[in-house]
């Protein structure tokens, strides 16, 4: 039995697939799965199942994640022996996953000082606006709304969706200051019917006798139809907030509580330099908390 193969095994159980393991350990996927057939002859039995959404550990593969991981630490330890003075460099890869506005508007400026601050480190983002699911291949998911059953979620931050319309729109359909005279408005928001995240399903129960005029998957979609007087638009005040040309209506009245979640991967299959991102990314959203609660100071010309 080989360490490599080892590393192998455990970064297969990290992504989920041979690819994502492919990816990770920089190496073709057919060298990935000479490794795994290699493990398997020593150990004299399977240590992963193919499936149709990837792999899976079996009892044995899993029985072997800490002896893996056994290696991996002690590969890090010597890379540090090597380093002049011994300090300890942060390395390796951290797979990110988060809704598209929040990858866009957070985690870029996370990333950079991440990269900046450790360059051992390998970052990769996936975008989406969809339910957390365990096992997707993620150190670190984001998600909006309440935890998932199975997935140990913390709360990273509170954040409102407000009503917002440009200036352009007002002016010429007006500026509504009650529900009642948003008749004769249109709506922009999310595609009623692909919605995954409930607590993002709104709509109804804001606007019951309204419905949505021109609806998009993704929400800068929705910021630039709205800038453009396609109608107004439920954002995340967050993003909107910062466009000179929009103007918040209904304060009061549409102030709709949202909040983002982060879930890391179990303990078992977390790459070392998750932590270390996950703190970079608290900080991003600490530091930014006036403008996901709404209270971004304007300066209007």
């Amino acid at each position: 039995m080989k360490a490599d193969d080892l590393l192998v095994l455990l970064e297969v159980a990290r992504s989920g697939s041979l690819l994502g393991a492919a990816s990770a350990l920089e190496v073709d996927h057919t060298t990935v799965s000479r490794r795994l057939s290699a493990l398997e002859r020593a150990v004299g039995a399977p240590v992963v199942v193919r499936t149709g959404r990837g792999c899976e550990l079996t009892d044995l593969g899993r029985s072997l994640l800490a002896p893996s991981e056994s290696v991996e630490r002690a590969v890090g330890q010597a890379r540090t022996l090597a380093q002049p003075g011994g300090v300890s460099e942060l390395t390796g890869l951290v797979r990110i996953a988060a809704p598209d506005v929040f990858a866009v508007e957070f985690m870029g400026p996370a990333m950079a000082r991440m990269v900046r601050t450790h360059p051992g480190v390998t970052l990769e983002l996936t975008s989406a606006t969809r339910p957390m699911v365990q096992g997707n291949g993620a150190d670190i998911e984001i998600g909006v709304g309440s935890s998932q059953p199975r997935l140990e979620t913390v709360l990273l931050s509170p954040y409102v969706l407000g009503l917002y319309g440009s200036t352009d729109y007002l002016a010429d359909h007006g500026t509504p200051t009650t529900r009642e005279e948003l008749d004769g408005h249109r709506l922009v928001y999310y595609v009623e019917s692909l919605i995954r995240v409930y607590e993002l399903d709104v709509i109804d129960e804001l606007f019951p006798s309204h419905r949505v005029h021109v609806a998009s998957t993704s929400v800068h979609a929705q910021l630039t139809a709205t800038m453009a007087g396609a109608g107004l638009g439920l954002l995340p005040a967050f993003l909107a907030d910062a466009q000179i040309g929009l103007r918040r209506v209904l304060r009061h009245e549409v102030d709709v509580p949202q909040k983002y979640i982060a879930a890391l991967a179990p303990r078992s299959l977390r790459r070392p330099a998750t932590t270390v991102v996950m703190q970079e990314i608290r900080s991003e959203v600490r530091a930014r908390q006036h403008e996901l609660m709404g209270r971004r100071i304007r300066h209007e010309p």
